[in-house]
């Protein structure tokens, strides 16, 4: 198939398109910065200038195109012409646009990444304003599959990265949570597993599916796990208080370049168990999946070899 994927530089989008090349399908990246993605290029991926804001971009790069990933992370840093914007803002509009030329260009296949806890009701706005983009595109009367994992486990995702880190030190610092966040982890190799499978199968159109294995940990169990994992001895926590980080979101926001509220939304998405039921696409793909303590394993071997 012909195979478009949005935010192929992304620590999921990269390792994405190179599955799909290796599987047999015609792959293009939209890319803002073509320059960071020139590893794809070489490896067989066309590349398209563009951004989910541009909806002109996007027509061109949907043109012949017959399935769209969506791999993009809001609360990551974003460029000066959306800087200052509400976080979920630039998603949603990026979503509408993409959903457009989709059409307008015949394609009725897409995939969407999201986050394991979104609901109508979550405590966290974030959760809550992803919970609406996922409606939004499963009402979309387009073939839509939404996959929501929880912790990605691979050197390169920025959660387990921040893990190791600590891991790696005496005294670990939690910036925005008090450690007992449990979340339901999934390897890297394992989510690509399911982006890749899902694409033709059609028991997956129009369907939201958590994808993680079985264990639960909480963050603190999780570093204690990758220090286990590297043979240090466990580091203490340190956990600051959430109404000190409150105070310098702005300044926080500003110099990292996050979008508008992204760190209140981390703030108040903490402590919310990132859990959920991820039987329904175990019976759709059957692999089993690597335990927690087994893929900090592979990440860091992976890594160091």
């Amino acid at each position: 198939m012909n195979v478009l994927v949005i935010g192929s530089s992304g620590f999921v989008g990269r390792r994405l398109s190179n599955a799909l090349l290796g599987v047999g399908h015609r792959v293009r990246c939209l890319a803002r910065n073509p320059e960071k993605v020139q590893d794809l290029e070489k490896a067989g991926c066309e590349i398209v200038k563009g951004d989910i804001s541009d909806l002109a971009s996007l027509k061109l790069a949907t043109a012949t195109i017959e399935a769209i990933y969506i791999s993009i992370h809001t609360l990551s840093a974003q460029s000066a012409t959306v800087s200052g914007r509400g976080f979920m803002d630039i998603e949603m509009k990026g979503l509408e646009n993409i959903v457009n030329a989709g059409k307008d260009n015949g394609c009725r296949r897409l995939i969407y990444i999201t986050a394991m806890g979104t609901s109508s009701q979550a405590r966290s706005i974030w959760l809550r304003e992803r919970w609406k983009a996922e409606q939004f595109l499963l009402n979309c009367n387009l073939d839509v599959t939404v996959l929501r994992p929880a912790q990605i486990v691979g050197v390169g995702g920025q959660g387990f990265d921040m893990m190791v880190a600590s891991a790696k030190r005496s005294f670990a610092v939690d910036l925005f949570g008090t450690g007992q966040q449990q979340m339901q982890n999934i390897a890297i190799d394992d989510l690509v597993y399911y982006l890749v499978g899902v694409l033709r199968d059609a028991r997956s159109f129009r369907q939201a599916f958590n994808v993680g294995c079985d264990d639960i940990l909480t963050n603190d169990q999780m570093i204690d796990v990758a220090a286990d994992v590297l043979g240090r001895p466990h580091p203490k926590k340190v956990h600051l208080p959430r109404i000190l980080i409150s105070l310098f979101a702005p300044l926080l926001e500003s110099a990292a370049k996050l979008p508008k509220g992204s760190v209140k939304a981390i703030l108040d998405g903490a402590d919310v168990p990132m859990t959920g039921d991820c039987l329904p696409i175990r019976e759709i793909l059957t692999r089993p999946l690597e335990p927690y303590r087994q893929a900090v394993e592979t990440a860091l071997n992976t890594s160091a070899s």
